[in-house]
């Protein structure tokens, strides 16, 4: 016994033999268990597996020949076409590892942490498995996060994305459920805000499709203007959670007969949510009557396309003595400039109490920057 172990103790290839087959039965036995290891502790494997097979065929070669000094140089000049067929064919494995590696991500979502695997040739899709620390992942995808056209690492540039769909799926591989999360924008193109509208699989199965489906103009009517034969609608999609509600915009170019959705997506808005369309483009919508000056919140929305798409209004105004200014109306246009009053509840002038101080604010580009006049 003590022979055999000595010779294995000298012997690299066997080493690496025993290191192969180690990892092949823990891998089998992570398998039974819905567990793998995570891809670089796979890479580091393959690479100790190689290097070892590799480094053991030449010291059997080494000990086992009479002249040493033959067997080092025949070693290196054997090396020599290998480096070479690996510069040549480096374009193309390159190539190939730009367009089958999937990048992992360790993320948290729903309050979850998860491991997210990146697939973005010309789709962006992501699907997310059990996290079980820096070295184990699972097998089974959780959760698949539809990303949208494109070629980019939606966690390396958060903000490229308009909107993701997430599926979720129970352990035996069926969708249960369904999240579409929408985000809004500023004018940087930096998300400030989203909106989430949930689907739940399981009931939605036990609805006859035709009872669930309702047309747009049977939708509840928020708000109406005409425009000679145009008619806009902001009308309600649905209620979610928090006094909140999804809305988009229904167009009519004959007068009402026949209504048509605008909106590329909804957005989410309080109950007490006000809107207006001042011409045939440019509409908003008030969704609290707060504006948050740190803009963690949206506080009004505008379209300059009909409603086909949202933009979060900014509003230049620093105030150290409170955290929001709240909107008195809808926008309005006084003097071919557009305005908003909206007020400030602050310390007065004598710093002994409050007072709720009236603002104006101006926007020179459709309101998208609103300045204190």
């Amino acid at each position: 016994m003590k022979k055999i172990l000595n010779k294995i103790k000298n012997n690299i290839f066997i080493y690496d033999l025993l290191f192969i087959g180690i990892n092949i039965l823990i891998n089998f036995i992570l398998y039974l268990m819905n567990m793998r290891f995570r891809l670089w502790v796979i890479i580091l494997i393959i690479l100790i597996s190689i290097t070892g097979f590799i480094v053991g065929i030449f010291q059997q070669i080494y000990i086992s020949s009479n002249n040493k000094k033959k067997v080092v140089i025949f070693s290196l000049l054997g090396t020599i076409p290998f480096i070479l067929l690996f510069v040549i064919l480096m374009p193309i494995i390159g190539f190939v590892a730009i367009f089958s590696y999937k990048p992992e991500h360790t993320t948290t979502l729903d309050n979850k942490k998860y491991v997210a695997v990146v697939s973005s040739f010309l789709h962006v899709d992501v699907d997310y498995y059990d996290s079980y620390g820096f070295l184990l992942m699972g097998t089974k995808v959780k959760v698949h996060g539809d990303f949208g056209k494109g070629g980019y690492d939606p966690f390396d540039n958060p903000n490229v994305p308009d909107s993701v769909e997430y599926t979720y799926y129970d352990n035996n591989g069926k969708i249960k459920s369904k999240r579409t999360e929408t985000f809004v924008k500023n004018k940087d193109g930096k998300i400030i805000d989203k909106n989430n509208y949930n689907i739940d699989i399981d009931k939605s199965d036990s609805i006859d499709d035709s009872d669930n489906y309702l047309l747009p103009e049977n939708e509840e009517v928020l708000y109406e203007k005409k425009f000679d034969k145009t008619i806009l609608r902001f009308s309600k999609v649905d209620n979610v959670l928090g006094q909140n509600m999804l809305v988009h915009v229904l167009r009519s170019k004959d007068k009402g007969k026949n209504f048509y959705v605008v909106s590329d997506d909804v957005i989410q808005v309080s109950n007490e949510a006000k809107f207006i369309f001042l011409n045939e483009n440019l509409g908003f919508a008030i969704s609290t009557g707060k504006v948050y000056l740190d803009n963690n919140k949206t506080g009004l929305y505008v379209t300059s396309d009909s409603g086909k798409t949202f933009i979060s209004a900014s509003f230049k105004y620093t105030n150290e003595n409170a955290d929001y200014i709240s909107i008195e109306g809808v926008p309005y246009y006084k003097e071919n400039k557009l305005k908003i009053k909206c007020s400030v509840y602050q310390i007065n002038s004598n710093k002994d109490g409050y007072e709720n101080k009236e603002l104006i604010f101006i926007s020179n580009d459709n309101g998208l920057t609103w300045n204190l006049e």
